[in-house]
């Protein structure tokens, strides 16, 4: 009895639960390959919480409480910060600081470059003393840099013709097959570079429209609408998905996870290389204001394991790239770094993070490689001065 006791006492029967991280985000870095990965890598239970960009935007500057970590867009920045609702990140605690590349710090790939207009990430990188945000480099930043991407628009059962121009969404050899973005930050400038295209439009500065040119771009979206150019508008990338599974043409906004989905699903779309450029868009990873102590710790944690090379080569296979590219390519294949990074033919068939087949031996993804790609982005996504505004006209145009 006695050896009993002793025992009971040495072991006692007691389930110590995992430490728990959350993360509130989007579909784009929120899949199920990726959070089985970092439980596995880091011993925490991950919690995502995934919404649609604007759902996930409000709960992000109104609700910091409800989550220990913001996985969303640098142009959201312009819309939480002022908030209070996130903390500075302290770059000596970003083990591969040095290692992130030189876009989301300067705006650029290389010097000489004139950076594009809209949201460029470098602009509200780094926090300053009185807490605002700038491209001055100090020991504090607003997000960790991670996925970003040159974004256009998808195209199925289009035939022969070879839609390579943002043009396509107003054209009337495509009326009720438009699927365009609902959320105002970024569908406002699909819609910016259609416009501008056909020349429908004279706009000063594409990323950050004035009060006029919102009434004329709100009222160009309205006339298109009554029209019936418009197949749907979606806010979510499932929505997007169940838009595109038609047995007639589609065009229109489309990320590079939804394309994969897509793919996966058998279903055969192309992602344009528009003639006009790409719309951009760069990820980061912010810490909730009630990140403390231990949780503050996971947070970190959390942090420099998107930067370990895993989650990029993951990212890779839905499409998008990684800030710190020589830690991805050495958990890609030389065929899937030479697919997806120098924009090569496929020597073998591509998988997207599941081992599903979305790419045959031969094909590519278009538009060439990584810095051909990125090089050509037009503008980035943004959150413009009069942002409210665009959103109450863009909102009653596509009601």
């Amino acid at each position: 009895m006695a050896k009993t006791a002793q025992n009971s006492l040495a072991s006692p029967n007691i389930i110590q639960s995992k430490r728990v991280l959350r993360v509130l985000g989007t579909s784009v870095t929120h899949f199920e390959e990726l959070r089985v990965a970092a439980e596995a890598d880091l011993g925490l239970k991950i919690e995502f919480t995934t919404l649609n960009g604007t759902e996930a935007q409000r709960r992000g500057a109104l609700s910091p409480a409800s989550f220990d970590l913001y996985d969303q867009w640098f142009h959201d920045i312009d819309l939480i910060w002022p908030t209070g609702s996130l903390q500075p990140i302290n770059v000596e605690r970003i083990d591969s600081w040095s290692d992130i590349g030189d876009l989301p710090k300067t705006g650029c790939l290389s010097s000489g470059q004139v950076t594009a207009p809209g949201g460029d990430p470098s602009q509200k990188l780094f926090v300053q003393r009185n807490g605002s945000l700038s491209n001055i480099p100090t020991h504090q930043i607003s997000m960790m840099p991670t996925v970003h991407n040159a974004d256009s628009f998808g195209t199925i059962g289009t035939g022969s013709v070879d839609i390579q121009s943002w043009a396509a969404f107003i054209d009337p050899r495509w009326t009720g097959k438009i699927i365009l973005q609902s959320d105002a930050a970024i569908g406002s400038l699909d819609m910016l570079m259609a416009l501008g295209a056909s020349r429908n439009i004279n706009i000063q500065d594409i990323g950050n429209l004035s009060l006029s040119e919102i009434d004329l771009l709100t009222k160009k979206l309205t006339e298109y609408n009554g029209l019936g150019q418009f197949k749907a508008f979606w806010a979510d990338e499932s929505e997007a998905i169940s838009a595109f599974q038609s047995d007639e043409p589609v065009i229109g906004s489309l990320w590079w996870s939804g394309a994969v989905k897509l793919r996966a699903l058998g279903i055969p779309v192309s992602m344009a290389t528009p003639v006009e450029g790409y719309r951009g868009w760069f990820g980061g990873i912010a810490l909730s204001r009630h990140s403390k102590g231990a949780v503050l710790d996971m947070s970190y944690d959390y942090m420099n394991w998107w930067l370990s090379g895993l989650p990029g080569a993951l990212m890779a296979r839905n499409g998008a790239y990684m800030t710190n590219s020589k830690a991805v390519k050495l958990h890609l294949s030389p065929a899937e770094w030479e697919f997806w990074y120098e924009g090569k033919a496929a020597k073998t068939p591509i998988t997207d993070p599941r081992g599903v087949k979305i790419y045959d031996v031969g094909e590519c993804r278009g538009g060439g490689s990584y810095y051909e790609r990125m090089s050509r982005v037009a503008v980035w996504d943004s959150v413009m001065q009069e942002h409210n505004y665009l959103v109450r006209c863009w909102d009653n145009a596509i009601a």
